[in-house]
């Protein structure tokens, strides 16, 4: 009998036990029976030492005749469980397409006959029992054939297209269909007219079924049409493949031409590359300086030698113009994985990447897990972003993954951004990573010349935009010219107070003041998602005047509509980029010339490249500097400088100009110098002071219930394990703050406390988080979360 310890996905850090007869590879998926539930399981590892006291549940099934992760991948799983503190079972099903889950698998039906050439007879028992009229209950199937590998052969027969599945998540995606054209099989034709003849030889050259809108771009529907009463073809509607186009324009393989300094970062990367050892590269180059063109020489270097490459992308809006200049550069090897596919195109692409289809990935955080072999190179794009980091459990950082997974493989890992995370800074001035640098512009194109507006001294400061702005706005519309404006805040106004007794609309989840939203007219938290109609008038006393907090992008876009009747303006934020090609539109039509002014949020202030942009402007600088966090002074430095960066990046000179109240602030000032080196330098120093990262490593734990009192109640029974903890440590290694309200005490009705850590090594931190996990001691009805290397404290 052999024994295996299975992780299961799970909050319990822990690994269970069972046992069956046959041999089974880790990584595999086995079925195991778990507190009464069937659950999808993953072999981890070999247990050498049962306990003979205990009696062991039997594998039920053995899903994969060879692993579903590889090597890599599991142990990369292991290091986010020690790492980020969580289970490995909740680690590895990050990892993993939700299809792989056989819990979400309801229904079944035969939607063709025939036999699979390897099989042992158990799929055609499986096809005996399904009728192609309708659903049945998988769970009832697997009673009535009682087959070994009973899920195994369910995936195969699904493989190869002779059984449909239906999972949970299939009802919430809509299915897309269209009309199709299917040949019939004819002995003799019916006498057709030359045109009809015509039309039936371009219909033979598509296949014997293909979408009607394919022919129905050269020919008329009319001729179609006779064609189908002649009985040469019939007309059906079709579901289309779930396969996921990258791009749906023709390919034009790009002409690159790299500068001297491009070429010796490619040179420098490929040189470790052709060592097969593991290296990190800080890629930092000013904003247009091409770092898109070395990633694209490396990456077919790395094809050149049979390897495959990974690329990380920070959100969405940067994968349409991302994949563009991909396929162009490597056709259909490309897979692409984000938020904005649904769980079965989802399920496609990792399959694509599993089975060697696609030696190239591009994607969002989640696809550093993709399942992809003898990587050659890891890429992170944009390496600062927040939006590497995971907020719910694992919560890595996609960034800091990606660098351990190339370790983990013995590939070369490329960090690249023209505003550097300071971590990733401090890891350059320790020698940990190697700095490549790309300090212009390719074709002499210069980087734009930047303004700072004092709004504390213009005329009207009711006014959203500043005389100069205006003018500048106007003079590129003239001139045929792109404007992009920045506002770092969506909806109308940050708040609605009444004038007369003083109320604040707040959220009666959350205790935050409610955003007002023009556009459907109502209050929303940006938080929890509350929404309540704007009153008339005031609930508390009746009065009908309202002040209405700092400007969103809803009421800049209707003073743009007011100032520039006659301009196309496009507004992109959260609110009206839900579409799911809401990117791709705005891309294209930016590209065509279509869009005059581009106004959105910070999804709008990095990655996008249009020649025709001649001038960026920022409404407020403002709006993330007051913000209680120690990178708030870094997130507006790195906003301003990519955004900037957005200007001038063709033949055309560019302009910048910057709204603040704030002029003399040094994250502002180094911004409009796009002096990376010496805002680093100003905020590492305060950093170091404040025992901040990256010189001191920061854990949260987060404790939350409905009831504050309760809640503190039980934190303070704790107060003496928190006090030992600080003696475990000598002076100055471990910081505690806490326990204390979190800055935003309440959320979708939860009371919030925290405890903060500041550690001065990797081991202290993980030491101090550890007693904390295994000696406080809370009511389990109490919500307990560790967020390591948080981004922010809120």
């Amino acid at each position: 009998m052999n024994y295996f310890n299975i992780a299961l996905p799970i909050r319990i850090d822990k690994l269970y036990t069972y046992k069956s007869s046959e041999e089974i590879s880790n990584g595999c998926r086995v079925v195991v029976s778990f507190n009464n539930t069937l659950h999808t399981g993953i072999v981890f590892e070999i247990n050498d030492e049962p306990d003979p006291e205990l009696k062991y549940k039997e594998i039920l099934e053995i899903v994969d005749h060879s692993p579903i992760i590889p090597e890599d991948l599991m142990s990369l799983a292991k290091w986010i469980s020690n790492y980020y503190q969580c289970s490995i079972g909740q680690s590895l099903f990050a990892m993993l397409p939700s299809a792989i889950n056989i819990q979400i698998q309801q229904e079944i039906k035969k939607i063709s006959d025939g036999v699979l050439p390897d099989s042992d007879g158990s799929s055609g028992v499986i096809l005996n029992e399904l009728s192609f009229a309708g659903w049945m209950d998988i769970a009832e199937l697997r009673e009535k054939v009682k087959i070994n590998r009973f899920q195994y052969w369910l995936e195969k027969l699904e493989e190869n297209g002779l059984i449909q599945i239906k999972r949970v998540y299939d009802a919430r995606i809509k299915k897309k269909i269209a009309n199709f054209v299917v040949l019939n099989t004819l002995k003799e034709l019916p006498q057709l007219t030359t045109k009809q003849v015509e039309v039936y030889e371009k219909m033979k050259e598509l296949g014997k079924e293909f979408p009607l809108s394919k022919i129905a771009k050269i020919y008329s529907y009319s001729i179609v049409k006779i064609l189908q009463n002649k009985g040469i073809l019939q007309i059906a509607v079709k579901e289309l493949d779930a396969e996921t186009d990258l791009i749906k324009q023709k390919r034009i393989p790009p002409k690159i031409n790299l500068t001297d300094k491009q070429k010796e970062a490619a040179e420098k990367i490929i040189e470790n590359l052709d060592k097969d050892e593991f290296r990190t590269f800080l890629l930092f180059g000013v904003t247009g300086s091409g770092k898109t063109e070395v990633y694209i020489k490396v990456i077919k270097h790395c094809l050149e030698n049979n390897e495959t490459a990974l690329m990380l992308v920070p959100e969405i809006s940067l994968t349409p113009q991302m994949v563009e200049r991909f396929y162009n550069a490597f056709g259909a090897e490309i897979a692409i994985l984000h938020s904005h596919l649904n769980d079965r195109e989802r399920w496609e692409q990792w399959k694509k990447i599993k089975y060697g289809k696609s030696k190239i990935v591009i994607g969002a955080r989640s696809a550093i897990f993709a399942p992809l072999k003898n990587i050659g190179v890891i890429i992170v794009d944009e390496e600062h972003e927040n939006t590497y980091k995971q907020e719910n459990t694992p919560r890595y950082h996609g960034r800091d993954v990606a660098v351990v997974r190339a370790k983990k493989s013995n590939a070369v890992a490329i960090l690249g951004s023209a505003t550097p995370s300071l971590e990733s800074w401090q890891n350059v001035m320790k020698q940990k990573y190697s700095l490549l640098k790309l300090s212009r512009r390719p074709l002499g194109y210069k980087l734009p010349s930047v303004k700072i507006i004092d709004l504390k001294q213009e005329k009207n400061p009711k006014q959203l935009l500043s005389e100069e702005l205006i003018k500048k706005i106007e003079e590129k519309l003239l001139k045929k010219q792109q404007i992009i404006l920045l506002q770092n805040r969506r909806g109308h106004s940050s708040f609605v107070q009444c004038v007369a007794c003083g109320k604040l609309f707040k959220c009666k989840k959350c205790d935050i003041s409610l955003n007002y939203h023009s556009s459907n007219m109502t209050l929303l938290c940006h938080y929890c998602g509350h929404e309540i109609n704007m009153p008339r008038k005031c609930t508390d006393c009746g009065n009908y005047m309202f002040s209405f907090g700092s400007p969103g992008t809803q009421q800049i876009e209707k003073q743009l509509q007011i100032l520039f009747p006659l301009a196309r303006i496009l507004r992109m934020d959260s609110d009206s980029a839900r579409k799911k090609k809401s990117y791709d539109s705005m891309f294209a039509r930016m590209k065509k010339g279509n869009i005059d002014i581009l106004l959105g949020t910070q999804m709008i202030a990095k990655g996008l490249d249009f020649a025709n942009v001649t001038l960026v402007g920022v409404i407020s600088a403002d709006t993330g500097l007051n913000f209680p966090d120690f990178r708030a002074a870094e997130k507006t430095f790195q906003l301003l400088t990519q955004v900037a960066g957005r200007s001038g990046r063709g033949e055309k000179s560019g302009e910048v100009i910057i709204q603040t109240y704030n002029p003399e602030h040094y994250a502002i000032f180094h911004a409009m110098n796009q002096d990376f080196i010496s805002f680093a330098l100003k905020e590492s120093s305060l950093r170091k002071t404040l025992h901040y990262p990256p010189f001191y490593r920061i854990s949260r734990f987060i404790f939350s219930h409905r009831n504050e009192i309760f809640l503190k109640t039980q934190l303070v029974k704790n107060h003496k394990i928190i006090q030992k903890l600080q003696t475990l440590f000598e002076p100055g290694k471990l910081l505690i703050l806490g326990p204390v309200p979190s800055p935003l005490v309440r959320l979708q009705n939860n009371y919030r406390y925290h405890i903060i850590l500041k550690a001065d090594s990797v081991s202290t931190m993980s030491k101090a988080v550890n007693f904390l996990k295994n000696n406080l001691k809370l009511s389990s009805i109490i919500k307990q979360s560790i967020d390591i290397d948080p981004y922010g404290l809120m």
